[in-house]
């Protein structure tokens, strides 16, 4: 409710009384109106509109809604006067407005939008199938096209020339055009004002043609000139000089400020002992700007590189240039610093005073560009010669009286040979001085490091140098970047020309776009040290090859060879934080940068200082030692002092790291005394929080004083350091999680008219440890799926979130639900062989949290916890990582070889403790230790300890000390437990990571990190489930892709569980692991297993899951469906409401023998819905049922057959019929798929990898027996004998082949089936493969069915690699046949034979019916079959038949020498889905 008031009115004397009680009564009533809430609007009634309309907008923005603000929701929901105004964003689409509110109530209008105005509110994100920028419309960023679409893009170009198209065709068309349309008016009598619009439009279609044809040869002969005139010749820039002349004078005020304010914070904390202050008081750089005399373009390079040569120039002196206007009032630069002498009150200022500065050289720029803002990644500037420098230096006398020391003979000469030296390793040719603008921008700081360089220095061969005045010299090592200051250096070795150092030395680096430099150095007592010569090692390399061992460089001086440097070389890259449900989260590793800043220090203790004041500085010390590691800045005079001093350095051991920190008085030539100092573990500075104030530490020693402090971690990929084997906990047991199904889930795709498609991932801290499948488009999910969680605390926590697949992007959140162990487990007092025990099963039903306080939506599941066998010794031999290798090594060899240019003090230590546990507020008040709930005893799913506390738990033991101790045998009878691998490295010919799988997952039991070299270094440690240890599978993958959600597998190795694990647990083994080339990696692990006493259900067993082979053997007594008494019956078997097979029509029977075969993959036997229906094929009509039955796969044994008589019922006409059939089993695992809704076109099950490797291939020996004699008396006795023809692997469902000259043979005894019957079990393919020469492949196409419903009038088309034929079609048929023969050239490049059926139409486009493809090389066996009978499922519905044979002898292509070379260079040799009048409408990639 909104009420106005007018306010101010004019008053009128005869009407005075009334009005004032009218208004009286009105202001009770607003105020009435008022205090319950509603919105009051007062103002002058004789006020413009627009000052109303100004009160009102005033009074609006106090509006508050009635919904309850959440912070962390980016769309809000405003309800004002009643009604609601929604705000739909892609994020919530589910959010439904309240209809009650809606309907009820008037809204109130909105201030007047202004066009052009920035939206209030975030703007909404673009959908994924919008097309933005060059790149989404040229499709730049898709995949690589497939099996031989490269060559159709380029169609048009192989069948016509060039002058048969483009602009010549449309000249010629505009003439047909012409000459028609006249034709046409003049024949229809129109006249003439008719004939002279259509020459107006041929002549401005002509004109308008010609002049763009004109401009863009135009454009292109100058494009092309200007590239040759470029690269060669010098142009001047004479625009942005001009433009740099105006500029100037506005921005020179404001970089001197800049610089001031920059140069004397550095000159107030560098100034020497002796002098009091230094300060820069005047700066300028005059009025004159600087020019860009001449620019030179390289145009041949890279697409993102720009590279110019700039010819720069600053010479404000010089006035041929500029008005006699302009150089009265101009300002040369002068630079004035101030310097003062003596202390206290006997102080002197001396200014020093620089001016007429000139400059002038020629500058190399190098940009990067990059697609994300500011669109320049890097800035490379290098001086390709040395640049002019002129100034005049008046160091004593000042403007005045000052005198140039330039005069002095020598000094100029001296001064400028410094500042070359010093710019020359920076930026002179072929240096370069790099700015990393994307870096710049970030607010990532530039010295930050972003890995660690660790070089081994073996030795030197050859040297070529002698002393002075003879002997041999005693080299050393000096390493730097760029020949910039020195990072370290090895000792020297006395009197040598082949030194041996074999020293290591860990170097931060934050770019590796620049040249790391080993200079060495012959060591003098006396005097200074004598270069000898310097090796360089471009750093970019190591982003090819993070390890490389063994290279040899030359020693070069002045050009000359003087021997050569062997060095080790590994960059360790500091790891990316993971980006969790919105939120970036660091692995949790022990080995890592520690980024230290020093903010400030207030309220020092100053009873040490007889004046009251400090000059305090800062240095760090970790551990024991007595040498600092860095020292900050003196700030003089003050006892609360300002550092902003950063450091870096490595921490081979986060858990133990102690550091120190001294504040020290600084007392030029006596001892600086320390004013406080603080000691505090590492994982206690890594909890101070900026945000809460938590920065702040007191200091010990004194009696007042605290230190601002704040700490970044900075984990490092080294072999160890995430999930190593020091820091792995066993699993106290497993949670079994069965999830079930989850009720109205957030729709995150309702904008565009679709439904989420939702799945669940489980994490446990932030790492992925299980997944279930994908329901497309579906906002009520049934998963129905079992999945193991091994469990280490009781602390940790699960959460099972479920996601939205998208394919194309990242999977988005549709919410969580979270599970605590402890609510499901406990600690068993009394077993020794568990620790834990159960505490029940938990089945519940949860809401879906979102976000803040919504709820979206139930999540149905059932957990329960099982324990884990209390076993000894579940653990592996930690090695050290490489820094802790390096520090013993430097201890154990301190004293031997080599000797040191300084005295050594890593052997100088002293005690220190640790005086602070937690930090404390600026105002002094301590806050409680923060607990990262993120970090219990586990750490990126692997058992990986974090903290101390929880190692050091009294309610958990450590089992590698306590336990029962079981032999390899007492293992193994456990079927089920976990597996604990110690991925410890490998020799890989591509670098990749590796991914385990463990029997039917679709998802990796765990990953690496993608290796640094092809000779990886992962000592890693991962977990997985295995149920039936007996029959389980594991595979080990390499995965090219660093993308966990991606696969680009280039390796891998599949074996038994058992076996593996036998070869495994008590040694390190090596794995060999394959590409489809041939090529091998090398794998090295070791296991331990923990046996978990896991109760299956029947659908968990390997035996609920395999591959069937079904005998379709004969019908009796089917129904009649015809006016004749007789039915044409087919049979159609369908697996969970996907038709798998189609048999063949049988004419006029009602007792048919199909005789009959195939496979289908189940994954479920307790779940499987499989069935058959025998329907009445009419020419006419739709085929008629004739009845149905289902089929029990449960109580089926494998590898036994069994003989089946399925009757036949219908709702109509009741039973009547039978379907004989043969079921023989073969357990095997099927791969499960992401996406429950597969894309395999005729399979709804996954994939069978292998089969069940120690099940005995004779276990079919005298199984078919029963009623077989039942099936010999009534239907024929043709189907005793089981044939079960050779197996070919992984052969897609809805593909059948019978060998031409194969014929089933009939045995009157059934119970003499031996081995025999069963010629192989084994689904290895065949040894001798596909021909890599062509060879003739005559296709004959016979016939199809069920094509349609309706008639039509059917013809097929076939293809094989880029050869297509087309039969005839014939009369109105919806089985037609065929039975038409053409040759193909096949060979192992063209393994499918595409097929498509159209219906034939006389006016109109063909329809397509149908389409399929067949697999050749998985029908026809070199040397074993070369000739089969095939049916192909089709999809659009029907069946083809088709017979192929093939010829390796008759190579079609070997006539036409032309064409082969025509093929093989444009034409890939592989199948197409396009044909040459385009591609076949509705063909799926996917197939």
């Amino acid at each position: 409710m909104s009420l106005t008031m007018p306010t101010n009115a004019p008053s009128n004397g005869g009407v005075k009384q009334p009005q004032e009680t009218a208004e009286t009564h009105l202001h009770d009533i607003m105020s009435h109106d008022a205090s319950k809430g509603a919105i009051v609007h007062s103002f002058d009634t004789d006020a413009p509109p627009e000052q109303k309309a100004a009160v009102a907008g005033r009074q609006r923005d106090q509006l508050k809604s009635i919904v309850q603000q959440d912070g962390n929701v980016d769309g809000k929901e405003l309800s004002i006067d009643g009604a609601t105004l929604p705000t739909i964003t892609v994020e919530d689409t589910d959010e439904v407005t309240n209809k009650k509110q809606e309907k009820s109530g008037s809204v109130t209008p909105s201030a007047p939008i202004v066009p052009g105005e920035y939206p209030s509110g975030p703007t909404p994100a673009i959908p994924d199938w919008y097309k933005v920028g060059w790149r989404a419309v040229a499709n730049i960023d898709a995949p690589p096209l497939e099996e031989g679409e490269e060559k159709d893009n380029h169609i048009l170009q192989l069948f016509l020339a060039e002058q048969y198209y483009g602009q010549w065709y449309h000249n010629a068309a505009l003439i047909c055009f012409a000459v028609f349309a006249s034709h046409f008016l003049t024949r229809f009598n129109f006249g003439w004002g008719w004939l002279i619009i259509l020459l107006s439009i041929c002549n401005t279609y002509y004109v308008t043609s010609m002049t763009r044809v004109r401009r863009c040869a135009r454009d292109d002969i100058q494009r092309e000139l200007i590239k040759t005139r470029l690269a060669s010749e010098h142009e001047s820039a004479d625009w942005m000089n001009n433009f740099l002349d105006r500029f100037w004078l506005i921005y020179e005020p404001v970089l001197s400020a800049t610089v001031v304010a920059s140069v004397d914070q550095i000159l107030s904390t560098t100034t020497p002992a002796f002098l009091d202050s230094l300060r820069l008081t005047t700066f300028t750089l005059g009025t004159k700007a600087p020019r860009i005399d001449k620019v030179r373009t390289f145009p041949k390079t890279a697409d993102d590189i720009v590279m110019m040569d700039w010819g720069i120039s600053f010479t404000p002196n010089d006035i041929s240039d500029i008005t006699p206007h302009q150089a009265a009032q101009k300002v040369n630069p002068k630079i004035v610093l101030s310097v003062r002498l003596g202390k206290g009150l006997a102080t002197a200022s001396m200014p020093i005073l620089l001016e007429d500065i000139a400059f002038s050289g020629m500058m190399r720029i190098r940009l990067k560009l990059m697609a994300n803002f500011p669109h320049v990644q890097i800035a490379d500037i290098s001086f390709l010669e040395k640049p002019v420098i002129d100034y005049v230096l008046k160091p004593v006398g000042g403007e005045s009286l000052g005198f140039d020391i330039a005069h002095i003979p020598g000094l100029q000469t001296f001064i400028r040979d410094m500042v070359h030296d010093t710019l020359g390793p920076m930026m002179y040719e072929p240096n370069v001085f790099t700015v990393n603008l994307e870096q710049l921008l970030s607010g990532v700081p530039l010295d930050t490091a972003i890995g660690v360089i660790q070089v081994t220095v073996e030795a030197a061969r050859g040297l070529k140098a002698n002393k002075i005045g003879g002997g041999s010299p005693d080299p050393y090592v000096s390493i730097s970047i760029n020949n910039r200051e020195e990072l370290a250096r090895t000792k020297y070795k006395p009197s040598t020309y082949n030194p041996t150092w074999m020293e290591t030395k860990f170097i931060l680096v934050n770019s590796l776009q620049e040249s790391l430099v080993l200079n060495l150095l012959d060591y003098n007592d006396l005097r200074k040290d004598t270069p000898l010569g310097a090796a360089t090692f471009n750093l970019p390399k190591l982003l090819e090859d993070a390890t490389l061992e063994g290279l040899e460089l030359p020693v070069l001086k002045d050009g000359k060879d003087k021997g050569i440097i062997r060095f080790n070389i590994n960059y360790f890259p500091v790891l990316k934080p993971e980006s969790v449900d919105g939120k970036e989260n660091l692995p949790h590793t022990n080995v890592g940068i520690v980024r230290l800043t020093i903010h400030q220090a207030k309220e020092l203790d100053a009873t040490k200082s007889l004046s009251g004041d400090l000059n305090p500085l800062v240095k760090v010390f970790l551990g024991n030692s007595t040498s600092y590691t860095h020292k900050s800045q003196i700030i003089k005079h003050t006892n609360n002092p300002i550092w902003e001093s950063p450091t870096e350095f490595i921490c081979a051991d986060k858990s133990s790291s102690v550091i120190t920190i001294k504040v020290v008085d600084e007392r030029d030539f006596l001892k600086d005394p320390v004013v406080g100092h603080v000691s505090v573990r590492l994982v206690d500075l890594l909890q101070t929080d900026p945000a809460l104030n938590r920065e702040w530490w007191p200091l010990s020693g004194c009696k007042s004083g605290k230190i601002r402090l704040s700490c970044e971690w900075k984990p490092l990929q080294m072999a160890g350091a995430l999930s190593g084997a020091d820091q792995y906990v066993p699993p106290i047991g497993i949670v079994r999680l069965w999830l079930r199904k989850a009720t109205d889930v957030k729709n995150v795709e309702a904008t565009l008219g679709g439904k989420s498609d939702p799945y669940v991932r489980v994490l446990v801290n932030n790492v992925t440890l299980g997944r279930t499948e994908v329901i497309d488009n579906n906002l009520n999910p049934e998963w129905d799926q079992i999945i193991y969680i091994p469990v280490h605390s009781l602390r940790e926590s699960m959460l099972m979130e479920i996601m939205d697949y998208q394919h194309l992007t990242k999977d988005r959140s549709l919410g969580s639900v979270e599970l605590h162990v402890s609510d499901i487990a406990r600690e068993s007092p009394t077993d020794p062989q568990y620790r834990y025990e159960s505490t029940g099963a938990k089945e519940v039903a949860e809401p879906i949290h979102t976000g803040g306080s919504s709820y979206k939506g139930q999540l149905h599941y059932k957990a329960e916890f099982v324990p884990a066998l209390n076993v000894k010794d579940v653990h592996f031999d930690a090695d050290e990582n490489e820094i802790q290798k390096v520090a013993h090594e430097v201890q154990r060899n301190h004293t031997d070889g080599g000797l040191s240019r300084t005295p050594s003090s890593s052997s100088d230590e002293e005690e220190r403790h640790v005086t602070v546990g937690h930090p404390m507020t600026e105002a002094g008040t301590h806050s409680p230790p923060q607990t990262d709930s993120s970090e219990s005893v586990r750490a990126n799913g692997n058992g990986a300890a974090n903290t101390d506390e929880e190692a050091s738990s009294p309610t958990e033991k450590d089992p590698a000390t306590e336990g029962i101790e079981l032999s390899k045998e007492e293992l193994f009878k456990h079927q089920s437990g976990v597996i604990i691998f110690n991925v410890i490295g490998g020799h890989l010919h591509k670098k990749a990571r590796l991914d385990v799988f463990l029997d039917d997952t679709y998802w990796p039991a765990f990953s690496t990190l993608k290796s640094r070299s092809t000779n990886a270094q992962w000592a890693h440690v991962g977990e997985g489930f295995v149920k039936e240890l007996d029959f389980g599978r594991i595979w080990l993958r390499l995965n090219e892709s660093g993308d966990s959600e991606k696969d680009d597998v280039i390796a891998e190795w599949k074996g038994d569980t058992k076996a593996f694990l036998d070869a495994t647990l008590d040694c390190r083994s090596s794995f060999t692991l394959t590409d489809a080339d041939g090529r091998s990696s090398t794998v090295e692990l070791e296991t331990r297993y923990v046996p978990v006493p896991v109760k299956l259900l029947a659908r968990e067993s390997i035996n609920n899951q395999g591959t069937f082979r079904v005998d379709l053997l004969a019908g009796k007594d089917l129904r009649s469906a015809d006016r004749t008494g007789k039915s044409d019956p087919f049979a159609v078997f369908t697996l969970n409401g996907t038709k798998v097979f189609t048999s063949q029509t049988k004419k006029k029977n009602l007792n048919p023998d199909w005789s009959e075969t195939f496979e289908i993959h189940v994954p479920s036997r307790e779940a499987a819905d499989f069935s058959v229906e025998v329907l009445d094929w009419n020419q006419l009509e739709q085929s008629k049922s004739l009845g149905h039955g289902t089929i029990n796969l449960r109580d089926i044994e494998p590898f036994e057959a069994a003989e089946q008589i399925i009757e036949l019922s219908s709702e109509k006409h009741g039973a009547k019929g039978q379907v004989a059939i043969r079921l023989l089993f073969q357990p095997e695992i099927i791969v499960k798929s992401r996406k429950a809704t597969s894309t395999l076109t005729f399979s709804s099950a996954g994939r069978a990898v292998t089969q069940i490797g120690s099940i005995p291939f004779g276990a079919g020996k005298g199984v078919v027996r029963g009623i077989g004699h039942v099936f010999k008396r009534d239907f024929g006795g043709s189907h005793e004998k089981l044939d079960v023809p050779h197996a070919i692997p992984e052969i897609p469902a809805g593909q059948a082949s019978r060998p031409i000259g194969e014929h089933n043979t009939a045995d009157g005894d059934t119970n003499a089936a031996t081995a025999s019957d069963f010629p192989s079990l084994s689904r290895t393919p065949s040894l001798s493969g596909p021909p890599s020469e062509p060879g003739t492949l005559k296709v004959t196409m016979i016939s199809a069915k069920d094509v349609s419903l309706a008639d039509t009038k059917p013809y097929a088309v076939l293809r094989v690699g880029d050869k297509e034929f087309k039969t005839k079609h014939g009369n109105k048929t919806s089985s037609p046949e065929w039975n038409e023969s053409f040759n193909f050239a096949a060979s192992a490049h063209m393994p499918r034979l595409r097929l498509w059926i159209y219906d034939h139409k006389t006016l109109g486009k063909d329809k397509l019916l149908a389409e399929g493809e067949v697999d050749i090389w998985r029908h026809i066996q070199v040397g074993h079959s070369t000739a089969a009978e095939v049916t192909v499922e089709l999809q659009g519905g029907g069946l083809a038949r088709l017979r192929l044979e093939f010829d390796a002898e008759n190579n079609p292509l070997a006539r036409h020498a032309s064409v082969v070379s025509l093929e093989r260079s444009q034409l890939p040799a592989s199948s197409s889905r396009f044909s040459i009048r385009g591609r076949r409408p509705g063909f799926n990639e996917d197939n």
